[in-house]
C-alpha cells in the first residue's frame, strides 16, 4: 500500500521545520538540595516550628494577587472540580475559548481557573536520630491557578501556577498560533486547517520566521510571564534562591 507521502509527492511544494504546542516547566531548583530549604526559612527569620505558618502566609500573598488581577481587569475566577475537566465535563483550553467568545476577548486576560491538584512541596518532619525538625520534600495537593490569555504575540496560551511553595510554574504557548500571527502581520498567505496549514505561501520567508522565534532569548521572555503572576519572585532571589 502506498504511503500517504508517496500518492502527494508531487503536490509537496516544501516543508516547515518548526515547533507546535510547547509546554515550558520552570522549577526553582535552588530550594531542592538538602537543607537548602530550611537555610530559605532562616533567611526569612522563620523557625521550623513556625512553617506551617510562614507558607500559609505567602500563599495567602499568592491568592490575593490572584484576586486583584481578576478584579483590575474585570475578568472571571472560577473554581473547577477536577485537574483536567471543568464541572460542566469540558476541558479547560475549550471552556476559556468559550468565555473569550461569549465576552468579546480579542486581546488579554480570559479568564482565572483555581484547581485543586497534585504536587510536590515541602513539609517538616522530626528527625529520630537526631530528635530535631527538618524539612523533607513532600508529594500533597494544592491550588492552582490557570491564567488563559490571548497574548498580543503568542495568541492563545496559558500561565499555570502552583500556589504552595516550591510555586512551580507551566506556561503553554502554540507554535502554529504565534506563526499565523506573523504572516498575518506580513500578509503572508495561507490556508490552515485547526492547528495545521495545508497551504503557506512564501515559504523561505515563513522558515525563516520560524529560525528566528527559535533562537529568541526565551528565558527573558518566560520570566516576564512568571513575574506577572507569582508576587513572591523577587523575595526568593534576594534571599538568593531565584533561577
Amino acid at each position: 500500500m502506498k504511503t500517504f507521502l508517496s500518492v502527494h509527492q508531487n503536490d509537496i511544494i516544501g516543508h516547515l521545520t518548526f515547533f507546535d504546542r510547547m509546554i515550558f516547566r520552570g522549577h526553582l531548583t535552588r530550594f531542592y538540595p538538602t537543607g537548602a530549604f530550611a537555610r530559605f526559612l532562616g533567611s526569612q527569620g522563620v523557625l521550623l516550628k513556625d512553617f506551617k505558618w510562614y507558607v500559609r502566609e505567602v500563599t495567602g500573598i499568592i491568592r490575593n494577587r490572584v484576586l486583584r488581577i481578576a478584579q483590575t481587569t474585570g475578568r472571571p475566577l472560577q473554581p473547577l472540580q477536577g485537574a483536567m475537566t471543568s464541572a460542566r465535563g469540558k476541558n479547560k483550553e475549550d471552556l476559556a475559548r468559550e468565555i473569550a467568545e461569549r465576552d468579546g476577548i480579542s486581546q488579554g486576560l480570559i479568564c482565572i481557573f483555581s484547581t485543586l491538584e497534585n504536587c510536590s512541596s515541602f513539609q517538616p518532619r522530626g528527625n529520630r536520630e537526631t530528635g530535631k525538625l527538618e524539612i523533607v520534600r513532600a508529594a500533597k495537593k494544592c491550588l492552582h491557578y490557570y491564567f488563559y490569555l490571548i497574548d498580543g504575540e503568542f495568541g492563545f496560551m496559558h500561565v499555570r501556577l502552583q500556589s504552595w511553595f516550591p510555586f512551580q510554574i507551566q506556561i503553554y504557548i502554540n507554535g502554529r498560533e504565534w506563526l499565523a500571527r506573523q504572516m498575518d502581520r506580513r500578509r503572508i498567505a495561507y490556508q490552515r486547517y485547526e492547528n495545521s496549514f495545508l497551504n503557506l505561501g512564501q515559504l523561505d520567508q515563513v522558515q525563516r520566521l520560524c529560525q528566528r522565534c527559535s533562537r529568541r532569548k526565551w528565558v527573558r521572555l518566560l520570566d516576564a510571564f512568571a513575574r506577572r503572576v507569582n508576587p513572591i519572585l523577587p523575595l526568593i532571589k534576594r534571599s538568593g534562591f531565584g533561577g
